[in-house]
């Protein structure tokens, strides 16, 4: 099989924003006059996985989120039951949501949410313009985060979603059991058939509400492969399946024939570091044990919004992708205290030991999240430190394929090139890199000239002699 293009997310879908304004209208109960236009968020609506717009009305501002067709149900399901969870068991702000459809057969034409408005400023926009003392607040925060959300534990590494109770779990309002918060009720009741397939997948019990279903990771939506539906993503229960599911892109594997390779020496590499940990209860198989963490899965300075004045989180936006993960896998910092780039070799890019610094204030502060992350939880400081050649290799299991300017292979080659295999602790590695350069070579010379034939563009130049490792 040959990959052909990026595909549009939006591609075939027409929005009817009217009625969308409508739909506000009926949630809050307004005459059409008290509702003002739609007015866009984010400079290019359509390259995201969600458009959203703002709505003024009398006495607040909301926000409409608009789902794109990927994953179908499951994944909006997904995103209230996380927004739920969190918010009845933590004290993060995460946003109400006045009412949501998790269907596309609705008048608007595409699944949305319709929820409070986030006041500040996205964490991006305004790090530059907070002082020494903001910058601490927002460390505090930020690690108050972590050590909330990773003490949601499940036995299994699933997305999360609410139980069914009724025929058509509609407008649920009961309160949920030792919880502060309401369920975000439906704006209509779910089709039958769509009833049907959410009940099939998910059968294992978090505990109270909520239920461990099929993963939405962002590794599983990539434009450029097959998006895997919900019976190829279950739920696993040990740390190396989590890895599988996503080097594969779904269980059975949706990889090519000539991806597939390079995404099972990942998958071999995931292995044999993590059996050096045999008695770890944090990257090795022992880990498991202790169960898997609640986390964002999309976790970065644009979705993390901050008081310009104070530096204190106001808001925890776009939960689609939240689920239980090894705690390894999230806990690297947010924004500027993102280090996995600093110290790691991520991608094809070699590590950039903190060389942006600008001031002895930067390592002071560096040192300040770090201590303060030990102090509240010594697992999340030892996940964010240890953690990254795990995360690492991750990263590179779950790139775009090389045809569409993946670095997997690259990531291997820079891994063993650079040493970060230290032959002399760990034993030999783990296989014949000559032979599996050779390899890959012929796999994209024969790829290279199939997409020739077939008048196919190649995006990606297959790699020469002087790159051998």
């Amino acid at each position: 099989m040959l990959h052909i293009t990026k595909r549009d997310p939006w591609a075939g879908v027409s929005i009817d924003l009217d009625a969308l304004q409508s739909i506000i209208c009926q949630v809050f109960r307004l005459f059409p006059t008290q509702c003002g236009p739609p007015v866009p968020i984010g400079l290019d609506q359509k390259a995201k996985y969600a458009r959203v717009y703002s709505f003024r009305l009398p006495s607040r501002t909301v926000v409409a989120r608009l789902v794109s067709p990927a994953k179908p149900v499951f994944k909006t399901e997904n995103e209230i039951a996380a927004m739920d969870f969190v918010r009845s068991r933590t004290s993060i702000p995460v946003p109400k949501v006045f009412a949501y459809c998790s269907e596309s057969s609705n008048p608007v034409g595409a699944e949305w949410l319709i929820m409070e408005y986030v006041r500040g400023v996205e964490m991006k926009n305004g790090w530059s313009n907070l002082g020494l003392p903001q910058k601490r607040k927002l460390a505090l925060d930020l690690v108050d985060m972590y050590d909330q959300l990773s003490r949601l534990k499940a036995d299994g590494c699933g997305g999360i979603y609410h139980c069914f109770g009724s025929a058509d779990d509609w407008a649920v309002t009961a309160t949920l059991p030792q919880t502060k918060n309401l369920r975000t009720p439906r704006w209509e009741p779910l089709r039958p058939e769509s009833l049907r397939e959410l009940r099939s997948y998910r059968n294992h019990s978090i505990r109270d509400t909520f239920i461990l279903g099929p993963v939405n990771d962002l590794a599983l939506l990539c434009p450029v492969e097959t998006i895997p539906p919900p019976s190829q993503t279950p739920p696993t229960f040990a740390s190396e399946e989590f890895f599988k599911l996503l080097a594969f892109n779904g269980n059975p594997p949706n990889r090519d024939y000539y991806d597939l390779p390079t995404r099972e020496k990942c998958v071999e590499l995931f292995q044999s570091i993590w059996k050096l940990y045999p008695n770890s209860t944090m990257f090795g198989p022992q880990a498991d044990r202790s169960n898997f963490c609640f986390s964002h899965g999309d976790l970065h300075s644009g979705n993390i919004f901050i008081d310009p004045e104070s530096g204190a989180i106001t808001g925890i936006i776009d939960w689609e992708a939240a689920a239980f993960r090894p705690l390894w896998t999230e806990v690297c910092g947010v924004g500027w205290f993102e280090e996995d780039e600093e110290r790691f070799i991520i991608g094809a890019d070699d590590p950039e030991n903190f060389e942006h610094d600008t001031s002895s204030g930067d390592a002071e502060l560096r040192a300040f999240f770090r201590t303060e992350l030990y102090k509240r939880n010594p697992d999340l400081f030892t996940s964010f430190l240890g953690g990254i050649e795990l995360r690492a290799v991750l990263h590179a299991a779950t790139d775009y394929p090389r045809f569409f300017c993946g670095d997997s292979d690259v990531f291997i080659n820079c891994y063993y090139r650079l040493g970060y295999w230290n032959e002399s602790r760990r034993g030999a590695f783990p296989w014949d890199m000559m032979a599996w350069w050779r390899r890959r070579v012929d796999l994209d010379e024969e790829e290279e000239r199939l997409r020739r034939e077939a008048g196919l563009p190649w995006l990606y130049k297959p790699p020469v002699s002087s790159s051998n490792p």
